[in-house]
C-alpha cells in the first residue's frame, strides 16, 4: 500500500522508501523513526520565509526535515518553535 509519493507499507508492516526501499520506520505507528533529521533555522527554509521570528514571538522558531536514511529524498518539512515536536507525526492504526 502507498502512503505518499514517498513511501509504501512492505508485506512485513514495516514503512519503506519507494525510491531506494530502505526501511524508515518499523511500523506505520512509528513510520519515520529511522529518518535523517535535520533542523535548521526557518531562514534556512529559502528566500520566501524572510521575516525574523524575533518580531513575532519570544520562541525560537526551526525548520525540521526528515529524509530517506538509504537515499536522502525529503520525507517531511515543517517550520515549528524548536520547543515543540513535530506537529505533523501520524499513523496508521
Amino acid at each position: 500500500m502507498h502512503l505518499d509519493l514517498n513511501l509504501t507499507v512492505t508485506a512485513t508492516g514495516s514503512v519503506a522508501c519507494r525510491h531506494c526501499a530502505a526501511q524508515v520506520g518499523p511500523s506505520t505507528a512509528d513510520p519515520l523513526r529511522h529518518a535523517v533529521r535535520n533542523e535548521r533555522p526557518s531562514r534556512a527554509a529559502g528566500p520566501g520565509v524572510h521575516a525574523d521570528p524575533a518580531l513575532f514571538t519570544d520562541r525560537e522558531i526551526v525548520l525540521r526535515q526528515a529524509f530517506c536514511p538509504g537515499c536522502l529524498v525529503l520525507l517531511r518539512t515543517e517550520i515549528v518553535p524548536a520547543d515543540e515536536p513535530s506537529y505533523r507525526e501520524w499513523n496508521l492504526r
